[in-house]
């Protein structure tokens, strides 16, 4: 009888480290979709400045005199990009990071 019910101790041992991992494998998980997620995002709103910047160009290239860099239009778009490509950097790194520790 002793034996009986040391094997099921040591069975339920087993199913709560298994279930710990699991669970902390699942948070892992959940958050590297979070930040993926996060990370498309910003690449589409990138995409949408990047569709803007190409609309305003074609609206200026009638206009020789106008420096296209310098145009209010372009020159937030282009700043806004740089924020966000330093975002999605960002957001990579953070993967890349859990990604290393859940291994």
């Amino acid at each position: 009888m002793k034996k009986i019910i040391d094997d099921f101790r040591k069975g339920l041992e087993r199913i709560r480290w298994f279930s710990t991992v699991f669970a902390e494998r699942m948070k892992i998980e959940i958050a590297i979709f979070r930040l993926l997620y996060e990370s498309d995002r910003t690449a589409k709103t990138r995409e949408e400045l990047l569709r803007r910047i190409g609309e305003r160009v074609l609206e200026l290239k009638d206009h020789h005199d106008k420096n296209i860099l310098r145009d209010s239009v372009v020159a937030e778009a282009v700043a806004e990009i740089n924020k966000l490509e330093k975002t999605i950097e960002d957001l990579k790194t953070r993967i890349s990071e859990i990604g290393r520790v859940a291994e």
